[in-house]
Parts: C-alpha cells; sequence; structure tokens
C-alpha cells in the first residue's frame, strides 16, 4: 500500500453525482470543486495531510474514496483555517469552548464555537505547504508555548498560546468546569493575566458536579449561567438571541444527534464496517454540529453519511483496506485517539469513542425553557458524571458497538482522565470480560513508536 493517499480518477464520475454542499454564509460548494481542490489545491497547502498512517485530528484526509461524505468532511477540515479567516474578516465571531458542552447556544447567538483541536488546526492551516515532518515539530511547539505560557503540569492540547499570542481572531473565551479537562482553570487564569486580557472576553460556564441533573436548584444555577454566556455573546456581537432563538437552534441541533444515533446504530449493527474507523469517527460526531464550524455543512454531510453508511451496511459492503473479521475497539479519553490507519494495518479497527459522542447521543427537550432544558441535558453528560455512571454507560456502548476490547488513551498532564483511567477500564472488564489496557499519550499528534508496539500487541491479544 502506498504511503501517499492519491485520488483514482475512476472514482471521480461517481463523486460528481454526488450533493451541493451548503455552507452557512449562503455559498454553495460544487461537487466538482470539492474533488478540484482535494486532487489539486490540497495537496500543495497541506502535503502531510495526505502522509497515510498520520493522525492529525480531523487533518488527515480518507482514502475511502466511494465515501462521498468522507471526502466532503475532509474538504471542510482542510478549508477550515481560510473559512475561518474569511468569517472574522467579514464581522464574524469565534468563541473558544472546552469542557462538556455543545455548542447549541453558541449557534444561536450567531458565534462559532472552537473547540481546542479546531483551535490548532486554524492556527497551523495559516502555514501552507508543511511536510508531516514540519507539522509534527509545529505540534510540539506549540506544547512548548503552552508550557510557558500557562503551565508545565497541565495537558498542553488546548491552543490557548495561539489565542494569547493573537495569532487568532477569537473574540470569546468560554469554557465550562466540567469534568473533562484538568487545564481549563490552568487556562482561563493564563488568559486573566495575559498580553491580551483588554481584548478578549472570558467566560467561565460554572458546572455543579455529581449527578447534579437531578437536582432543581442545580438546573436553575447552570440555566442562569447558560443566560449569563448568550448575554456576554450578544454584549460583543451587538445582536439580541431571544428563547425562541435558541429553542429553534436546539431543535436543529436535536434533528442532527438523532441522525447521528442512527447512523451509529446502523454502523455498529452492519455485518462489516462500512467505513474505516477515521471516517466513523468524523461522521459520527458530525451529530454535534461544531466538527468543522459550520452546522450547516455538517448537517448535509451527515444526512448524505446516513444514507451511504445504510446502503453499504443492507448490502454487507466492508470499508477498503479493512481486515476481514477486524477486533473492534472503543477508545475512552479526551482529545486523543488512536493512529487509525497503523490500527487497521494491523488487523484492528476503533468502533466507538466516549469524547465528543458523549453530548451527541443525548437530546435536549425541545418545549418548555431551553435554557433550563439545555441545562439539564449538559448535566446529564455521561462523560461528566462520576466514575460508577460514567463506567456504566460506557458499557453499554461497548455492547452497542460490539467491541472486543477497550483502551483508555490520556496525554500527559491530563489530571482528570488519568485519575480515573483504570477505575473505569476495570469496572468495564469485570462487567463485560473484554481486555482493556490504559495507555499514556506523551504528545498530542506525535504517536510514538512504542504506543503503536503496544495497540499492535493488545489488537493480537484480543485476537
Amino acid at each position: 500500500m502506498e504511503s501517499r493517499i492519491t485520488y483514482p480518477e475512476e472514482y471521480k464520475a461517481e463523486f460528481l453525482k454526488s450533493r451541493d454542499l451548503h455552507l452557512s454564509n449562503g455559498r454553495v460548494v460544487s461537487p466538482e470543486e470539492i474533488w478540484d481542490f482535494l486532487t489539486r489545491e490540497a495537496p500543495e497547502k497541506y502535503p502531510f495531510a495526505f502522509e497515510r498512517q498520520k493522525a492529525f485530528f480531523g487533518m488527515t484526509v480518507s482514502d475511502d474514496f466511494g465515501l462521498p461524505a468522507a471526502l466532503k468532511s475532509n474538504y471542510l477540515a482542510l478549508t477550515l483555517s481560510d473559512r475561518m479567516e474569511e468569517l472574522v474578516k467579514n464581522g464574524g465571531h469565534v468563541a473558544y469552548v472546552q469542557g462538556g458542552q455543545a455548542v447549541d447556544p453558541y449557534t444561536a447567538a450567531g458565534f462559532v464555537g472552537l473547540r481546542p483541536a479546531l483551535i490548532g488546526a486554524w492556527a497551523r492551516g495559516k502555514i501552507k505547504g508543511k511536510t508531516t515532518t514540519q507539522e509534527e515539530l509545529g505540534r510540539k511547539e506549540d506544547k512548548e508555548r503552552g508550557y510557558k505560557n500557562i503551565s508545565f503540569e497541565a495537558c498542553q492540547t488546548a491552543g490557548y498560546e495561539h489565542i494569547q499570542e493573537g495569532d487568532l481572531q477569537v473574540d470569546f473565551v468560554a469554557p465550562y468546569s466540567a469534568l473533562r479537562c484538568s487545564d481549563i482553570s490552568y487556562g482561563l487564569e493564563a488568559h486573566r493575566h495575559g498580553r491580551r486580557v483588554n481584548e478578549v472576553s472570558l467566560f467561565l460556564g460554572d458546572y455543579p458536579m455529581r449527578r447534579q441533573a437531578e437536582k432543581t436548584w442545580a438546573v436553575d444555577y447552570f440555566a442562569a449561567n447558560l443566560r449569563k454566556l448568550v448575554k456576554e455573546m450578544d454584549r460583543i456581537s451587538g445582536r439580541n438571541t431571544t428563547e425562541e432563538d435558541l429553542r429553534n437552534t436546539i431543535k436543529m441541533h436535536n434533528k442532527a444527534r438523532r441522525i447521528s444515533m442512527e447512523l451509529a446504530d446502523i454502523w455498529w449493527n452492519a455485518p462489516e464496517p462500512p467505513s474505516n474507523g477515521m471516517d466513523r469517527s468524523d461522521l459520527f460526531i458530525l451529530g454535534n454540529l461544531e466538527v468543522h464550524g459550520d452546522p450547516v455543512a455538517d448537517m448535509d454531510i451527515l444526512t448524505e453519511a446516513l444514507e451511504s453508511v445504510r446502503y453499504r451496511a443492507q448490502n454487507h459492503i466492508r470499508s477498503p483496506y479493512i481486515a476481514e473479521n477486524a477486533k473492534r475497539l472503543f477508545v475512552c479519553g479526551s482529545c486523543i485517539t488512536l493512529d487509525n490507519y497503523r490500527t487497521e494495518d494491523r488487523g484492528g479497527i476503533v468502533v466507538g469513542t466516549d469524547n465528543a459522542w458523549s453530548h451527541a447521543s443525548l437530546l435536549v427537550e425541545e418545549e418548555g425553557d431551553p435554557y433550563y432544558n439545555l441545562a439539564k441535558a449538559t448535566l446529564s453528560y455521561p462523560y461528566e458524571q462520576g466514575i460508577k455512571e460514567r463506567a456504566a454507560w460506557t458499557i453499554d456502548q461497548v455492547k452497542k458497538s460490539r467491541a472486543d476490547g477497550l483502551l483508555f488513551l490520556y496525554n500527559w498532564g491530563c489530571n482528570t482522565q488519568s485519575a480515573v483511567a483504570r477505575a473505569i477500564c476495570d469496572e468495564v472488564k469485570a462487567k463485560t470480560g473484554l481486555p482493556t489496557i490504559v495507555l499514556e499519550n506523551e504528545l498530542i499528534g506525535l504517536t510514538p513508536e512504542q504506543q503503536h508496539n503496544r495497540v499492535a500487541a493488545f489488537i493480537e491479544m484480543v485476537g
């Protein structure tokens, strides 16, 4: 198998029959434009993205050329930086989000909510022509700068340094104090004392923990936080976001979440894996309408993905390069996953993750006070619960995905995930009998050979 991914001409005619892609700014992108970008422009701009067996959080293109939704998702990932630059140039607003939250309130207020990985992709995407080595070194430099700006004790995956140094025009830093990340408080405090403290608005969504969705006072309290969040965005933009705006946005996001859950159900129950692991992950979490900074485009791709995956499942079509009887792996942990290409070369496939899937798989009540409903849903996200509750949900997802084994990965410095990893794995193993393994990652985007070897040995053990 060649190490570089190129698009075979024989797939072009069928791809050109697929649907146009609609963007939030009203632009319509034809399949011809997407194909031309992926085959001509993108390999020049981002050569590292076409390197098989490298994982760069959405900036690695798919080699499943017969899956139009995957190619369109790649198009959005590789145009993210240019689209965000155009957005802010035209007066649009971007919020940095982190923690256990859906982006419903940001969408309702006319903001684009970007998570840490997308902040990093936006910043690094501004530099064109990088090789794989240059991209990896750039990530290492980002992390070193993060150490200096925040603390060496924190997981440096957040991209705060790009906002601090003015690389990106981000208007609002608004994380939630949820359980998933231990660097939220570090990062917010760094901004409070940083050079851009008077340029970037700060807001901390104070997230009550430990089964607080069961307590009316906690839901009321967090709903009040959400109202403050939206008011602050309105102050920045000059808009007036109404309850009806938020209610309609919740309905739109719920539609996407329903499609995403249906997609997952079909994928998990298919006789053969209907996509590779990377595309499965990308397409499942489209239900959050946040993956590419464009909810309209994500909805387009999600709808098309559902049709393609259903067709493949019904016709027992296995995605190319996936081994027969591939070992099905479920992965836990924040901001991290396996290198899908290398995992699949060794006879495995990632069939599920818990991170972004947690809030893609939970609907928000649509009738009544939208702030209260969103607060209650947010406080109910399985990923943000205590160990027992999170483990119980993970066990359910492991069974639904028909996984053969579970891996819990965490980045060095993530105090939260490292603290719960072993306990959750032990609970899953006790209740399912499946083998589990805990792996610490040295640096986001740079997967050491030792980790690949341990994953390969785990796949053999599962087999």
